[in-house]
């Protein structure tokens, strides 16, 4: 119970840390984008700021240069006009206003023009009276003619503000007169638009990132969930329920999710086959390991006991001598099929007389083939043919192909042996008349554990090893063999062999 639990929190936790790590990026590409944004907006935002109080000072330069020149003339009408400049800008920009002579002395300032005191060049306001301007800001000033920039006004501020300055000059001479000042702090202007910037930021993010999450999530569970089809039909296979198959779904667009789902299948609807056949292949073996059992101990327990009299007994031993030589061919096939799943069969080879070797075959089964009255056709014409191979193992392909075509060759039908050589093969073909191998099973015959019910019928003693062994010792030795059967005439098997092994 605690593993099973254990796996759900490795499945549940796969799910979980796949759409965790997407939100994770979601949201570090979120901060970082939001990073800059911040970054370029807040430069761009102080840059328009600054120039805008450059603009102010520079449009009061403008009215004190004007107020100078009506003050040169005795018209002192302007000096209304300054003041309300100054009051305007002060109010419009929360800046602070001033302006110094030559010398970094103020002269004029924003508490002045609110109150309109009369202007005499020398500053009366309690705030500007002890400010001096530092010689190399003015200088640096008078030297560009403009100043827009964060400054803390060569000390004479505890912090950093924004700072602009405008060079006032006499109109006709064009000499510098003084120079207007505007100091804005950074917490007026800069501070609260950061504050409602970061405010807009994080509302708009969380949205962003709830939606986006919930998108990721959906399409993330979408994404994997091919990945849990396959993660159960594994289970079930691991159970040994290969009936279990992996729905395609529609919506899913991942290639390769569709392929290995195909090939999953593909492996169950194997397995399933492979275990069908193992099933009736232990099934068979059990009734063909157990009817001889029965029958070998039967007869000798009937010879022990006296049941079987001293003239029958030969007979019987007969067939307890046939079944033990049935029983050690089953026994010597599942070996082979054994060794050649391990790839531990291997090939002795020696030169033979192939076409002795069939011959002789044949003759082994000479009384099957006399009770059956069958006709054997084809062997006068064979001639000599020597090859170098396994001569026990090529002899164990032909014998079963001439044992099953004894088998199911009716009474008074043919069995036919051609062989021809080409370049450096020899191919022998093995036919027989009767009722053939069904197309539907034809494709399957040289498969381990596969007997066809129409095409074995007649063979129940066969455990579906003979024609997979066959196969595969044909394969070893380089060679091929194929089936050709024409249902209810007649069934022939062609082996074609290397004459010398290279190699």
């Amino acid at each position: 119970m605690s593993d099973r639990k254990n796996k759900s929190r490795r499945r549940v936790s796969l799910f979980v840390n796949y759409v965790a790590f997407f939100v994770t990026v979601e949201i570090i590409c979120l901060l970082a984008f939001g990073g800059v944004l911040f970054y370029f907006v807040s430069y761009t935002w102080e840059d328009e700021q600054k120039q805008k109080l450059f603009d102010y000072t520079d449009n009061i330069a403008d009215v004190y240069e004007e107020f100078l020149a009506s003050a040169s003339s005795g018209n002192d009408v302007s000096f209304s006009g300054l003041c309300y400049a100054v009051s305007s800008v002060t109010d419009a920009a929360q800046a602070d206003i001033f302006i110094a002579n030559l010398d970094g002395e103020i002269i004029f300032c924003s508490d002045m023009a609110n109150t309109q005191d009369e202007f005499t060049g020398v500053i009366t306001c309690e705030k500007h009276s002890e400010v001096h301007i530092p010689g190399e800001v003015y200088t640096g000033i008078l030297v560009d003619g403009m100043m827009a920039t964060r400054s803390d006004l060569g000390g004479i501020y505890s912090e950093e503000v924004f700072v602009a300055a405008s060079v006032a000059k006499r109109i006709h001479a064009s000499e510098a007169e003084g120079i207007v000042f505007a100091v804005q702090s950074l917490d007026t202007g800069l501070m609260p638009y950061k504050a409602e910037f970061l405010q807009i930021f994080i509302l708009v993010g969380i949205a962003f990132v709830i939606v986006t999450s919930l998108l990721i999530y959906i399409s993330t569970y979408t994404i994997t969930r091919p990945l849990r089809d396959m993660s159960e039909a594994t289970k079930q296979y691991s159970k040994g329920d290969f009936s279990y198959r992996i729905q395609r779904n529609k919506r899913n667009t991942v290639r390769e999710f569709d392929e290995l789902s195909a090939a999953i299948n593909s492996m169950a609807d194997s397995l399933e086959k492979l275990e069908n056949s193992r099933s009736e292949f232990v099934a068979n073996v059990s009734h063909e390991l157990k009817t001889p059992m029965t029958t070998i101990g039967g007869f000798i327990d009937g010879i022990l006991d006296g049941t079987i009299d001293e003239k029958n007994r030969n007979h019987y031993l007969g067939i307890v001598s046939d079944e033990v030589k049935r029983l050690s061919r089953l026994v010597v096939s599942m070996l082979n099929m054994s060794k050649m799943e391990a790839g531990e069969l291997r090939i002795k080879p020696e030169k033979f007389n192939l076409t002795g070797q069939i011959i002789g075959i044949f003759m082994s089964f000479e009384q099957k083939i006399d009770d059956k009255k069958i006709n054997i056709r084809g062997l006068d014409s064979l001639s000599n043919i020597y090859i170098e191979a396994d001569s026990d193992m090529i002899s164990q392909v032909f014998y079963n192909l001439i044992d099953n075509a004894v088998k199911f060759t009716p009474e008074n039908g043919d069995i036919s042996a051609f062989m021809t050589t080409e370049d450096e093969y020899v191919t022998v073909t093995v036919r027989n008349t009767g009722k053939g191998i069904a197309p539907e099973d034809l494709e399957h015959v040289f498969e381990r554990f596969y007997k066809g019910d129409k095409s074995r019928s007649l063979d129940a003693k066969s455990a579906g090893l003979g024609l997979f062994i066959v196969r595969n010792i044909v394969n070893l030795h380089g060679g091929e063999i194929t089936a050709d059967s024409v249902y209810g005439k007649y069934t022939q098997f062609t082996v074609k062999l290397k004459i010398r092994l290279i190699g």
